[in-house]
């Protein structure tokens, strides 16, 4: 039975070893991986999702937990306590301080809320370019941001550009300041109306996906 225990010793350290780069390398994957689609100064559409500030809130809350957890495995327990407590403290403070990196101005000055819903309205002749409507909500108000993007399988881009922009307020606007339909008039020039018909084109470049003009209804 002592042999036994004694066999058993080094195979449980091993495995606690292996666990432990394990944890630690999706750290060190995990947390660059967020911080750079949170940026993500190309604007690539498959990025996105993984750029949210509340899936960058998560990992970086659970980073240093999952690094704790990996001293634990491998240091003397004195030493594996005083790293689990800097890890406790160090998941708190963290997403305060990481958020604040990642997270940018809005429309209005503010920081910037997540789309709540996000909805193809227009698709180009090609089919190379869409119209995507970005719908916000915040309490009492909202806005509707129409953006142009890419069709390029992985490399598809959104424009860093709100294409145009309508106010959605507690207290329902007129049909001449909602957005109706948007649509492609050629591969290069989108037509937007609101509910009260009222056209507005422009046209915009294929490569930066900037248009030569931009529409709001109260945005700025």
């Amino acid at each position: 039975m002592i042999e036994r225990g004694i066999e058993q010793r080094p195979m449980a350290v091993a495995r606690g070893r292996v666990m432990a780069v394990v944890l630690t390398g999706l750290v060190v994957v995990a947390v660059p991986a967020v911080l750079v689609a949170r940026r993500n100064p190309r604007h690539y559409v498959h990025l996105m999702p993984f750029g949210r500030w509340s899936v960058v809130a998560i990992v970086l809350f659970t980073a240093p937990v999952l690094l704790g957890v990996a001293a634990w495995l491998v240091l003397r327990p004195a030493l594996a306590r005083t790293v689990a407590v800097l890890a406790a403290v160090s998941s708190l403070v963290a997403p305060c301080c990481g958020l604040r990196f990642v997270r940018g101005p809005s429309l209005y000055g503010l920081d910037r809320l997540e789309p709540r819903v996000t909805e193809v309205v227009a698709l180009s002749p090609d089919g190379s370019f869409e119209v995507v409507l970005l719908r916000y909500f915040e309490p009492m108000s909202g806005f509707d941001v129409l953006r142009i993007r890419s069709q390029a399988g992985l490399f598809s881009r959104e424009g860093d550009q709100d294409l145009a922009c309508f106010v959605a307020p507690f207290d329902r606007l007129g049909p001449e300041d909602t957005f109706g339909t948007a649509r492609f008039l050629s591969d290069h020039q989108i037509e937007i109306r609101t509910e009260a018909g009222q056209p507005w084109t422009t046209r915009f470049d294929p490569h930066t996906l900037l248009a030569a003009s931009t529409l709001s209804h109260g945005c700025w």
